[in-house]
Parts: C-alpha cells; sequence; structure tokens
C-alpha cells in the first residue's frame, strides 16, 4: 500500500504499473530483428518460467495450504490440487491440438480471396 493515497489512486497507479510494464515487454518486438531467433527462445523461457513461477506461489501453494487446513485429505493433501493441475494442463493441450482444426474450416469467402490471387 502507498501511504497518503486513496484506494481508488493505488489501484490505478498499479493499474497503469503493470500495463507500462507490459507494454515495455512487448516493445521489444520492435527492438529485436525476427532474424534473432536465440533471443526469441530466451524470452519465451524466460516468460514460461515466470509464468510457471507465478502459477505455483499464486494458485498451487494456497490451494495445498487450503486442503492441508481443511483436514480432509490427511497426507494426501497435494492430491486435489495435482488432479485439478493435471486436467488443466490436459485441456490446454487438448486445446492446441484442437486449434489446427479449428482454422481449416474457415469460411468459403476467407479462403477464395487467397486462392484468386488477388492481394
Amino acid at each position: 500500500m502507498i501511504a497518503g493515497y486513496s484506494p481508488m489512486v493505488q489501484a490505478l497507479l498499479g493499474t497503469l504499473f503493470t500495463w507500462g510494464l507490459t507494454a515495455a515487454g512487448a516493445a521489444l518486438v520492435f527492438v529485436f530483428s525476427s532474424g534473432q531467433k536465440r533471443i526469441l527462445d530466451g524470452s519465451l523461457g524466460f516468460a514460461a518460467g515466470v509464468m510457471l513461477a507465478a502459477s505455483y506461489w499464486s494458485l498451487l501453494a494456497p490451494a495445498i495450504d487450503m486442503a492441508e487446513d481443511s483436514g480432509k485429505y490427511g497426507a494426501f493433501a497435494f492430491l486435489p490440487v495435482a488432479v485439478g493441475f493435471t486436467l488443466g494442463a490436459a485441456f490446454v493441450y487438448a486445446a492446441d491440438l484442437a486449434m489446427p482444426l479449428l482454422v481449416s474450416h474457415s469460411s468459403p469467402a476467407h479462403s477464395s480471396l487467397h486462392t484468386s490471387g488477388a492481394p
């Protein structure tokens, strides 16, 4: 919390700060050329690591703590969280497999533009 500011101003500042960092990260596209594959690979790996850490520390660890505090699962308090995480991963994987199928069924008007040779 920022002392001396109302919650509305704090929320606005927090939103603008996170937006600014996101915009700065996205602006790196203009700095690096598309030929620098190693930088792109490193950036994607870094982003994946940040998201994995965020999902653990902000979602999975508190969920395990809640399952332990409930007392229902005993030594297997991690199990409901692990099942939910696995189901989420399976859903993302299935969506990744389904995307090419959904794209291939695009509208005929859209695909005819590409086959007619028109720019």
